[in-house]
Parts: C-alpha cells; sequence; structure tokens
C-alpha cells in the first residue's frame, strides 16, 4: 500500500515538490512547538522524519531539497547561538551528524526503491514470459488439433476418392466384351477425377468455382474454336459435388464426342448452370447441331453413373432426353451458392 502511494506521489512532480515543502513546514512547526519541552541537543529531531518520508514518498531531490531546508532551519533557529548561521566546532559536529543521516537515509532509500523497481519489472518480464509460455502451449494444443482433423479429413478424403475410383474400374469392367476398351474407359474416367481433385487442391478442398471444374472437365475436347459454351453464375460446389459433376461431364462429353454433336464439325455444346435464391441448382448439357439422336439400345455404366449416381451427390435427379436435334441432360438438385454475377456466355 505504501509503495502504491510513493509511486502514485513520484508520478506526479507538483506532488512530489509539494510533499517536500508540506513535510519540511510541518516538521518545523512542530519543533517549534515542542522547542520548550525538549531538552537541549535535539536540534534535528522532527526534521528526521519529514526527510525520510519525503524521501520514500517523493523521491531523491524532493527529499534532498527538504533535507537542506531542514538542515539550514535547525542551524538558524535550534542551534546556538540561535538566529544566526554561526559556525564552531560543535555547530560544525552538529552539521556534520546531520547531514551524514540525513545522507544515509536518502541514499538507503533511493536503494530499497531501485532495488523494488528492479523487482517489479523482473516481475512484469516473468509475468510476460509466462503468458507468452502460455501462448505458446494453446497454439501448440490448437497445431495439434488441427493436424489431427487434417490426418482425419485426409484419411476421409482418400477413402472417398478410393471408393469411387473402384466403382469406377468396377462398373467399367464388369460385363465388358472387350477388356483394353473397359480398361481405356476406366483410365479416362479416372483422369476426369483427377482433373477435378486439381481443381479441389487449389482451394484446399473446401470449395471450387463450378465453372472451374467444368472448364477443366471439358479441357481435352477444347480446340481453339467456341464449339463448347459454358454459362452460369458464380458459384462454389463442394469436393463431392465437383467430383461428382466432373464424371458426368466426362460421360456426356464422352458419348458426344463418339456418337453426338462433337462427333462432326458443325456440332456445338452449350453448358449452363442456374441457381435460385432456396439453393435450387439446375445443370443442362445441350448438343445441337449434330447427327440425328436416337436412343441407345443398351443402358451401361455412363447412364447409371449420369442418371443415377450422380444426381444423389445434389440430392435430386436427373433427366436425359434425345431430342431429334440433340442430346439434352438436365441435372436438378440443390446447393449452397454464393452471391455472384451471371457470367456472359463465353468459349470454354
Amino acid at each position: 500500500m505504501m509503495f502504491t502511494i510513493a509511486t502514485w506521489v513520484r508520478s506526479s512532480p507538483a506532488r512530489a515538490w509539494s510533499l517536500s515543502l508540506a513535510a519540511f513546514a510541518v516538521a518545523l512547526a512542530t519543533r517549534f512547538a515542542t522547542d520548550s519541552s525538549l531538552p537541549a541537543g535535539f536540534p534535528y529531531l522532527t526534521f528526521f522524519p519529514a526527510v525520510i518520508l519525503t524521501t520514500f514518498f517523493a523521491g531523491v531531490w524532493p527529499g534532498s531539497l527538504c533535507a537542506v531546508l531542514s538542515g539550514f532551519s535547525a542551524w538558524y533557529w535550534f542551534i546556538a547561538p540561535h538566529a544566526t548561521f554561526a559556525v564552531g566546532p560543535s555547530v560544525l559536529i552538529a552539521l556534520a551528524f546531520y547531514v551524514f543521516v540525513v545522507g544515509v537515509d536518502i541514499v538507503l532509500i533511493h536503494v530499497m526503491h531501485e532495488a523494488l523497481e528492479d523487482l517489479e519489472a523482473e516481475r512484469a518480464v516473468n509475468q510476460r514470459l509466462l503468458e507468452q509460455q502460455g501462448a505458446h502451449v494453446q497454439e501448440l494444443k490448437a497445431r495439434q488439433r488441427q493436424q489431427l482433423l487434417l490426418q482425419r479429413e485426409l484419411s476421409h478424403r482418400m477413402k472417398n476418392t478410393l471408393a469411387m475410383v473402384q466403382a469406377v474400374v468396377s462398373q467399367s469392367l464388369k460385363n465388358a466384351s472387350d477388356p483394353k476398351e473397359a480398361a481405356a474407359m476406366a483410365a479416362a474416367r479416372i483422369q476426369a477425377l483427377a482433373r477435378a481433385q486439381d481443381v479441389l487442391t487449389a482451394t484446399d478442398w473446401a470449395a471450387s468455382a463450378l465453372a472451374d471444374v467444368v472448364k477443366a472437365a471439358v479441357a481435352p475436347l477444347v480446340d481453339g474454336g467456341d464449339r463448347i459454351t459454358i454459362t452460369g453464375p458464380n458459384v462454389e460446389v463442394e469436393a463431392r459435388h465437383a467430383l461428382g459433376l466432373a464424371l458426368a461431364i466426362h460421360e456426356l462429353a464422352t458419348n458426344a464426342t463418339k456418337y453426338g454433336a462433337l462427333s462432326v464439325e458443325t456440332g456445338t455444346v452449350a453448358i449452363s448452370w442456374s441457381v435460385t435464391q432456396e439453393g435450387g441448382f439446375v445443370f443442362e448439357w445441350r448438343e445441337r447441331d449434330g447427327p440425328p439422336v436416337t436412343p441407345p439400345q443398351r443402358r451401361g455404366f455412363g447412364s447409371r453413373l449420369t442418371e443415377r449416381v450422380v444426381p444423389g451427390y445434389f440430392g435430386g435427379q436427373a433427366d436425359m432426353r434425345f431430342e431429334p436435334s440433340g442430346v439434352i441432360y438436365e441435372l436438378t438438385g440443390s446447393l449452397l451458392p454464393v452471391e455472384g454475377t451471371q457470367a456472359e456466355t463465353s468459349p470454354a
């Protein structure tokens, strides 16, 4: 408590110097009041406490001022001969004694305060070190938790990817009449997944722009012309949406290259999507100016993938129509969009 008060007084020069003058005045008044009752030989009796208290609470220089004023006052009024600044052996001894005592007091009090300030500074340093150590410990724990989450997430993604690859391979080879053709088809589908994963990796698998997923899926078909156009709002999709949509686009593009609009030079493909405020999602693949379209006689894994598997990722359904003008594939479902503006139709 006393050190707190001392710090408060020392923080203001006005308070410190005022205390010095007030302590001297009280000591002088008290010495005059008790002069008649005190025996001879005690000229500094009331001044020593004033100097000590002033130095403790106000500092070295205010304490020194109090000591000087007190010394001259005691010399003038309370050391014989009185009311003079006479110098003699007894006066010199008294003054030397006074200077020695108050000098030692001031030095000791100053050293004590310096030691206290050093102690407080050391405590502050230790407190900062403890806080930094605590922060490092919390950061280390947070990193450990994050690493564990990343390991679990990586394991989950690997399992999902491997399961999808396994399904693609097994379904591609199932009941295949030509093993080489089935192997090539499986490899192409896996490459489509790989391109979609490249897009996801660029965004740390958090979410990917749908336009980037679509462009990556049709990239092998782009020949520098404007046969494939992409239209849709800026929207982000989750990893499962991106992978599923990449597989669907790969199947549609493969069929279009073999039998549909992309099998002739005049054919075109328009890819578009839309998102409603409620989260509804519609994706459309529309072929035009290709050869006459007839429904296939056999429905293979590619058809099941585009019409049954992929819609499940969006919680919706798909419709494949074989119109005379070209194949139309429409996928309806839901996903969470981000705000964006409608992109203009542009060549892929």
